[in-house]
């Protein structure tokens, strides 16, 4: 029984859908306020600055990258259905007033031009991708020359310890994620780490184009 809960859980978290799926992607907004907020002060957001979130959950990233008012453009792109839905309805004024784009879509294939954004930020969403390769390589594309990208992520270990790797997630170590990086093109490669009660320790990784 504790076995199929934990292993619906760590479906949801990759994918959430239903009523089960909304109300933890709420929670996900309380849970990920440490890599949200250390995220958010890699990005070094400017004036005028257009910006990309992937897997943006239930939008609290996108809402505090928002209330600066510095962006020209920001997207959210996501794979779940119903984070669309919950977003749209936090944040309606933003999407209102075309301040804000929400789309379904695939990380692997950006639907975006060659050279569309300045910054790509994504959090709790390296475990979900196929293959994270394919995706920093999409970033570098839609990415402008000196564009950055800011990947927050819990530690291998970590996901060990929670048993969440024994669910289809996959860890990945700082060094394979900074490797992936380089050999793609990125320059100025940095990582960043905290901890805290609910993420244990977790890693930002930043790469300019």
């Amino acid at each position: 029984m504790v076995s199929k809960l934990h292993a619906f859980l760590a479906q949801q978290l990759g994918h959430p859908s239903g009523i089960w799926g909304r109300l933890l992607l709420r929670l996900l907004n309380r849970e990920n306020a440490g890599m949200n907020r250390l995220a958010f002060e890699q990005l070094a957001i400017r004036q005028g600055d257009r910006i990309l979130e992937i897997g943006f959950g239930g939008g609290s990233l996108l809402a505090r990258i928002l209330a600066t008012g510095l962006p020209k453009t920001v997207v959210g792109l996501d794979y779940a259905e119903d984070a669309l839905t919950v977003t749209q309805r936090k944040l309606w004024r933003y999407v209102h007033s075309g301040q804000l784009t929400l789309q379904q879509g695939n990380a692997s294939h950006l639907p975006f031009p060659d050279q569309q954004f300045d910054h790509i930020c994504t959090v709790n969403t390296l475990y979900f991708w196929p293959d994270a390769q394919t995706v920093f390589q999409e970033c570098y594309r839609v990415l402008t020359p000196s564009g950055t990208v800011v990947v927050c992520y819990n530690t291998k270990d970590f996901l060990e310890q929670q048993g969440l790797t024994q669910q289809g997630f996959k860890g990945y170590e700082v060094k394979t994620v900074e490797k992936f990086l380089d050999e793609i093109g990125f320059q100025s490669i940095e990582t960043f780490s905290r901890q805290d009660s609910s993420n244990g320790q977790y890693h930002c990784t930043c790469g300019k184009r």
